[in-house]
């Protein structure tokens, strides 16, 4: 049966003329995928979809949800095809949460369907036995490469407009919101993503990035399928073999969270520096032609170890769930700014307002609230009108909660959430991101989280979460010491807790309010 010729699948076809084009390689199943297989098996996966539900082959899911459990790699890109093909919207579960965390994305986004990978069949009894009885479980039986795969057909598209993935906001601030986002949308973000970042088929990404954050799926598949980038699929991230990738010339794109950088950046020191592969490792990562951070705060200091180390100077960007991508630095090193996300990409409109007042801020260097407007922002919450129309302006501006300024260049620096990461002491307004980079700057600290304390004489008190590296500690007036050559007075926190680590979820993100409950439960 033919499949609807989306904008992706359409791209997808181009690449398809050469039949040997690779478009996914899954090193789980140590096998390659090419686009004209790709393009098959998601049709053949979309008939068996439909006729699960009973729906004729030419049916149409009509927008019901289709939840998915399904490893990073091949079977994950062909599955979340076939729900597009068929008219569904895709659900992806994450691979490491437990039931009860996959039990409320269930419970919330209502799916017709929920598919399971062999892979996660030690949960699947304990998942399917606490889901409602109405839903229907699949099994999906991994794929192999198929020598002579032959294209389907293809139909004319329905609506773009219609709803095609529901990704989870991250939770760090709220529960988790079903955050859902059309075919126009994801054909936007990644089609300004592909023009800035400069994606071709010559192109080879290395993919190590969660599937149910739009990091991985928009930055990571949907500009590289649009493209004909080939995607070397990783069931998770382990050091030793990016760097044995890089040294093999295995790529030209990487894209990660600080938290990989830093444990690359560890890895070379412990394992590669001053032996007989560090060289060709080092050649092998400068060889890289983009290498992207983002989903959290890049730490100088980790930035500039991985500049020290590669030769590479990481590409700082600025999304979340509800826009995709919004900011990037250029794509010429040169137009990199330390600390900087850079401008607005092709496309998209930013502006900055005050959060009291709605005024746009046009000062240079004048904090404001990030506001978004653009074919990148996303349709809806689902399920949930209210919580909608609260983060969009009057005219029509998506409020990111994120608050920012802008140099004479038009380049934006993020100070933080408002909700956690502005704090106001003593009549200051005091960026807790900007702090965070001062003190990681500190030989002595290897991981700090800042926050800030209720205080009735303050408003709020500056306190720090500090891992200290291994051999060194700090107290409170040492280290206050330390950063008053850094820093204001009024910015340098007066509460200090030590710890032996920081909780962080899959993006690298930490939720400061677990944290102040944690520590401070009185606060």
């Amino acid at each position: 049966m033919p499949i609807p010729s989306l904008p992706l699948f359409a791209a997808a076809e181009q690449h398809a003329r050469n039949p040997d084009k690779i478009a996914v390689i899954d090193t789980t199943k140590q096998q390659s995928f090419t686009y004209v297989q790709l393009l098959a098996d998601a049709a053949g996966l979309r008939k068996r979809i439909l006729e699960e539900l009973s729906l004729t082959a030419s049916g149409d899911l009509e927008d019901r949800r289709i939840a998915f459990l399904v490893p990073n790699g091949y079977d994950y890109v062909v599955t979340q095809w076939a729900v597009w093909a068929a008219g569904g919207i895709c659900v992806p579960l994450c691979t490491s949460h437990p039931v009860k965390e996959l039990l409320y994305t269930v419970g919330d986004s209502d799916p017709a369907l929920i598919i399971v990978h062999p892979h996660f069949e030690k949960i699947a009894p304990a998942l399917r036995d606490a889901c409602p009885a109405n839903i229907p479980f699949m099994g999906l039986e991994p794929l192999s490469r198929n020598v002579a795969p032959t294209l389907p057909t293809f139909s004319p598209p329905f609506a773009l407009t219609r709803p095609a993935l529901m990704i989870y906001t991250s939770g760090t601030t709220s529960n988790p919101k079903g955050c859902v986002t059309t075919h126009e949308n994801i054909t936007f973000q990644a089609s300004c993503l592909a023009k800035a970042w400069e994606y071709s088929p010559s192109d080879h990404l290395i993919h190590v990035l969660p599937l149910h954050h739009v990091h991985g799926i928009i930055n990571g598949l949907a500009a590289s399928f649009l493209s004909g980038t080939t995607v070397e699929m990783h069931p998770k991230f382990d050091p030793s073999v990016i760097w044995q990738r890089w040294q093999d010339r295995g790529s030209t794109m990487f894209m990660a969270v600080p938290t990989i950088y830093s444990r690359l950046n560890d890895y070379f020191e412990a394992h590669l520096r001053g032996t007989e592969r560090e060289a060709a490792a080092r050649a092998g990562a400068r060889a890289l032609r983009l290498v992207v951070s983002g989903s959290a705060a890049l730490p100088t200091p980790i930035k500039s170890k991985f500049a020290e180390i590669t030769g590479q100077v990481l590409l700082e960007r600025y999304g979340m769930t509800e826009i995709g991508m919004a900011l990037s630095c250029g794509l010429d090193v040169q137009q990199r700014v330390d600390g900087s996300v850079g401008w607005p990409l092709p496309g998209v409109e930013v502006r900055l307002t005050e959060k009291e007042t709605g005024r746009i801020v046009e000062d240079v260097d004048e904090d404001g609230m990030i506001e978004i407007k653009g074919g990148n922002v996303f349709r809806e919450y689902w399920r949930k009108p209210e919580a909608t129309a609260s983060e969009f302006t009057s005219d029509g501006w998506f409020k990111t909660g994120d608050v920012a300024r802008r140099d004479s260049t038009g380049a934006y620096f993020i100070q933080g959430r408002a909700s956690v990461d502005l704090i106001k002491s003593g009549g200051y307004k005091i960026s807790a991101l900007e702090v965070e980079r001062k003190m990681l700057a500190l030989d002595a600290v290897e991981e700090v989280a800042v926050v800030g304390l209720a205080d009735q004489e303050w408003g709020q008190r500056v306190a720090a979460v500090v891992k200290f590296r291994d051999g060194a500690s700090l107290e409170l007036p040492t280290l206050r010491a330390e950063l008053k050559n850094e820093m204001a007075p009024y910015k340098i926190p007066t509460v200090l807790k030590v710890v032996d680590g920081i909780e962080r979820n899959v993006m690298g993100k930490v939720n400061k309010k677990v944290i102040v409950q944690k520590y401070w439960p009185e606060a």
